[in-house]
């Protein structure tokens, strides 16, 4: 191989190493994934604090039933009596024991990894048994975190599955095992949509100047010889 070819050999090598190493994965649409999307009703029931209210309606982009919908803790204007803080926006999730899910668009693909994360709320005055599920072609994957009872924080709880099959459905499921769970902020990501990232791409395009460089310096002095 010229000396040429090594170099150009190894600027892509060093891209494909960039890319890799700087990646981001690819971004799978969730519907009204902060529960900010209020049902056409609103939120006519009150609690506990000026500002707080629920629903028990349908919630917009997920199905869920029964004694679930969203919740505002009103956090900030009486004193944190749930919550602490409220992960995205001032609107989560809840349910008291039907399941909240929702199939995204996408079909899963072979050899792809499914990430799905979630902020799972506990509560100051109930204990939290709430689970999140990424279900891809009808298997199930229980999320894992580390939560604190009575706490009156969010914790982020993450599944990951590599498909073995496509073509299946893919599910994210919160579940909250007969006691109220509380969820927020939910992020599903697969590893075949990944991109490099902003400084990746900077630096291969600093590795091709040099080696362009390189190229020039070598032509003008094959031309002066």
């Amino acid at each position: 191989m010229t000396t040429i070819g090594k170099l150009f050999a190894g600027a892509a090598m060093a891209a494909a190493s960039l890319t890799s190493v700087g990646a981001s994965a690819g971004v799978i649409t969730v519907d009204n994934p902060s529960f900010e999307t209020l049902p056409a009703a609103g939120l006519p029931f009150g609690c506990v604090g000026s500002a707080c209210a629920y629903s028990v309606d349908a919630i917009p982009g997920w199905t869920n039933s029964g004694d679930s919908g969203q919740f505002q803790p009103d956090v900030a204007g009486n004193g944190g009596f749930y919550f602490n803080s409220v992960p995205d926006g001032i609107t989560v999730g809840y349910s008291n024991g039907p399941t909240i899910s929702q199939t995204v668009s996408p079909l899963s693909q072979a050899g792809v990894t499914y990430t799905l994360t979630v902020a799972e709320g506990f509560r100051k005055d109930l204990p939290d048994p709430g689970a999140v599920e990424l279900v891809v072609n009808g298997v199930p994957t229980l999320a894992t975190g580390s939560g604190v009872q009575n706490s009156g924080d969010w914790f982020d709880y993450t599944a990951s599955y590599t498909a073995l099959t496509s073509g299946g459905a893919i599910e994210v499921v919160l579940n909250p095992n007969g006691i109220q769970g509380d969820w927020d902020n939910v992020r599903l990501t697969d590893s075949v949509g990944a991109v490099p990232e902003p400084a990746a791409w900077a630096l291969m395009l600093v590795g091709f100047g040099v080696l362009g460089s390189v190229m020039r310096r070598r032509t003008r002095a094959a031309v002066v010889a």
